[in-house]
């Protein structure tokens, strides 16, 4: 019999992932087979590399190319930023002026994201990612680290923490995703029945998705236009993840969110139409000693949102967590 840390461990996959596994139309493998990478995103990377410094690294990581951005100050404490489901490593820029003058920032685009190297025959589920990353963290690390994970970031940073605590000093969860909260968004509602708003095949779908992550009414007007090619080029890709993101589940063998010991912020925008703010109070009852942070006004990513405020949220708890 399961005990209340595990249902609460559990809650996402028996509350809403059977459901959608069950109902969900199944990923067309020959489209997902044949995709390849294109993208405006390097020239994006030259500029901003141009204006901070950033550079981007490469590294093979489970015999496919991992890429990521790392910048700042070189002996800064290190920072691991991770970003979230059908997103990569840009949407991080936002943030990043505000912390590199005393951090070595290290941003990467997860396995099968953005840059790094996505493969067919590969599993992407949060286990398979959290070993990804802790043998990319064997490689770029010469310790521990500050790491902050947003939506599935966050759910994929937590679990590290859980199972290889030795690279990291502190975790943020930023509206995190592994659990559900004491009520459902309507995205969470839609994927009970089988419908995914994060999963875009035209340019109605990109704005759609954009205004339900991002509580201003300007800021998904003016991204949709640069998010649009990358998020319905590979939405066949994105529908093959989310479905091996539920489907490989976290294993119940492993440890997993109540098992972290690294200081813990929670940092949550109240706004957030993708995975309700209740879900917050969720990760503090298996993670006792973590702190909460609500951002009133702010959806699904604070980072891009409010940057300077995540950014100050940030710096106080690292202070606090060294």
């Amino acid at each position: 019999m399961l005990n209340a840390q595990q249902v609460l461990e559990n809650s996402f996959v028996n509350h809403v992932a059977h459901a959608y596994l069950s109902k969900a139309k199944l990923p067309n493998h020959e489209r997902v087979k044949a995709w390849r990478y294109r993208s405006f995103l390097p020239m994006l990377h030259r500029l901003h590399g141009s204006l901070t410094g950033f550079a981007t690294h490469r590294r093979s990581i489970d015999g496919r190319t991992m890429v990521w951005l790392e910048g700042g100050n070189p002996e800064g404490s290190p920072v691991v930023l991770l970003h979230g489901f059908s997103s990569c490593k840009e949407n991080w820029l936002p943030l990043l002026p505000f912390l590199m003058k005393k951090h070595r920032l290290l941003v990467p685009d997860l396995p099968g994201w953005g840059q790094s190297h996505f493969c067919s025959e590969k599993v992407y589920g949060f286990d398979q990612q959290v070993e990804r990353l802790a043998d990319w963290a064997e490689l770029v690390l010469e310790g521990p680290a500050h790491w902050v994970g947003s939506s599935m970031g966050g759910g994929i940073a937590a679990l590290l923490a859980a199972r290889h605590n030795k690279w990291v000093s502190s975790l943020t969860l930023m509206n995190a995703a592994g659990v559900v909260g004491s009520e459902l968004t309507p995205f969470e509602r839609n994927l009970q029945e089988g419908r995914n708003m994060l999963i875009a095949h035209d340019i109605k779908g990109v704005l759609d998705l954009l205004g339900s992550t991002i509580a201003s009414r300007t800021l998904p007007w003016l991204m949709t236009p640069f998010a649009y090619w990358d998020v319905v080029s590979r939405s066949h890709v994105n529908q093959h993840i989310f479905r091996q993101l539920l489907e490989y589940a976290p294993s119940p063998d492993q440890p997993s969110f109540s098992a972290i010991s690294a200081p813990t912020l929670i940092v949550w925008g109240e706004e957030d139409e993708i995975i309700h703010s209740s879900c917050a109070y969720t990760f503090k009852a298996l993670i006792p000693h973590a702190e909460i942070k609500n951002l009133p006004g702010v959806g699904h990513m604070p980072m891009v949102e409010n940057p300077v405020k995540a950014a100050k949220l940030l710096k106080q708890f690292w202070l606090t967590a060294q």
